[in-house]
């Protein structure tokens, strides 16, 4: 016979306790507990009902089958809606990715206009002598 086992939260969300008290009564050991996976304590429900005799199973009482197959099915539709929602998203990154790109392209073909700009309106510079060694402190003179 396979015994279902749930976690301590959802022990105390059956049983209509706190979770305060579920460990209290596991600490002076009236409640039995077992490890599951990643050590994680776990209750078995029929320790669950020993200790809680007017416990209310209505949704644990279906099969464990029945409970592993809903599992699997929402499971499996939470990854597809997961791959749909991961596939949206890369669109919208490729969009992004695309329209920083063109800005890129547009800065480049500005800075490329204003280089050639630059270039045409340098005036040619003075040669004379007077101009070429005039000292810095002499601004005023021209």
């Amino acid at each position: 016979m396979i015994l279902a086992k749930v976690s301590i939260s959802e022990a105390a969300r059956l049983a209509g306790k706190s979770r305060t008290t579920l460990h209290r009564l596991i600490k002076t050991g009236e409640l039995s507990v077992s490890t599951g996976e990643r050590n994680a304590k776990m209750i078995d429900i029929s320790e669950l009902v020993r200790v809680f005799p007017d416990l209310k199973l209505s949704t644990v009482g279906q099969p464990i089958d029945q409970v592993n197959e809903q599992c699997v099915t929402g499971d499996v539709t939470g990854r597809e809606h997961e791959n749909d929602r991961l596939k949206q998203e890369i669109e919208h990154l490729k969009t992004l990715v695309s329209s920083q790109q063109s800005h890129i392209d547009s800065l480049k073909h500005a800075m490329l206009l204003i280089e050639h700009k630059q270039q045409l309106e340098i005036p040619p510079q003075e040669t004379t002598a007077a101009t070429k060694f005039r000292s810095r402190w002499v601004f005023w003179r021209k």
